[in-house]
């Protein structure tokens, strides 16, 4: 095809066609110009192509771990509002004390399992998606900007965590040992005939720093159920997104 050109080239300029040469010329530039831009449009709908497979690929990952997230979430603020609710019978509790004669009312509301549950989201395909840049394939602002502040949104909540833990875990349960025994609050084990010292039940439900403590942990319990909530909300938001983006 070169040498076809050429060839007229050749002859045009032997014949002293000099007008008609320039008209060639011009023309041939203007079909290597339109070569050049179709060249370059094949490439740019290859590449389209490309980026939009690994950009669905990239949606469906992280789709799969919010999904996992929402699940875990849900767990961890069930077990958090079991937590929040005896926090708050404990309450109302000491403020009735008087009236209590039963024991076994005021021992079974000892245990609080669940405060310290925090919530370990799966981050895997986000950390994977910024690390090679491949979440700049998602062209919905709303969306990344969520992903992006997604993991300092979590570890917010870590503080509310924290002080749950190094609250309630050293203090609160040193205060409770003091007046009671662990053989008696915790699951009867087949032949273990309890302990010899005697529980008072009714002496810490009555101790001021017992009533202290235990208004905390109601407060702090509130909050990280507040905070766990907000992750939820903005969990369902990103999934709501990755969903449209996927249908585009």
């Amino acid at each position: 095809m070169i040498k076809f050109f050429r060839k007229i080239r050749y002859d045009l300029m032997e014949k002293n066609k000099t007008g008609k040469y320039l008209k060639y010329a011009i023309g041939e530039i203007i079909l290597v110009v339109i070569g050049i831009l179709i060249a370059i449009q094949l490439n740019e709908w290859r590449n389209d192509s490309i980026n939009t497979k690994q950009k669905q690929k990239v949606l469906l990952a992280l789709k799969l771990d919010f999904e996992e997230n929402l699940k875990q979430l849900d767990g961890k603020i069930e077990n958090q509002e079991k937590s929040f609710w005896k926090f708050r019978k404990t309450r109302d509790l000491i403020d009735s004390i008087n009236d209590i004669t039963d024991n076994t009312v005021l021992k079974e509301n000892l245990g609080h399992g669940g405060y310290a549950d925090s919530f370990n989201p799966f981050n895997g395909a986000l950390r994977s998606a910024i690390s090679s840049g491949d979440i700049h394939l998602i062209k919905g602002e709303p969306l990344t900007k969520l992903l992006f502040t997604w993991e300092d949104l979590v570890i917010d909540s870590y503080e509310e965590i924290e002080l749950l833990v190094s609250y309630g875990s050293d203090p609160y349960y040193r205060l409770i040992h003091s007046y009671t025994q662990a053989r008696d609050i915790a699951k009867k084990i087949p032949n273990d005939k309890g302990s010899k010292h005697s529980s008072n039940f009714v002496g810490l439900f009555r101790d001021p720093l017992f009533e202290n403590y235990t208004q905390q942990m109601f407060y702090y319990s509130n909050n990280y159920i507040r905070e766990l909530k907000k992750i939820r909300l903005n969990n369902l938001e990103i999934l709501k997104l990755i969903e449209q983006e996927l249908k585009k």
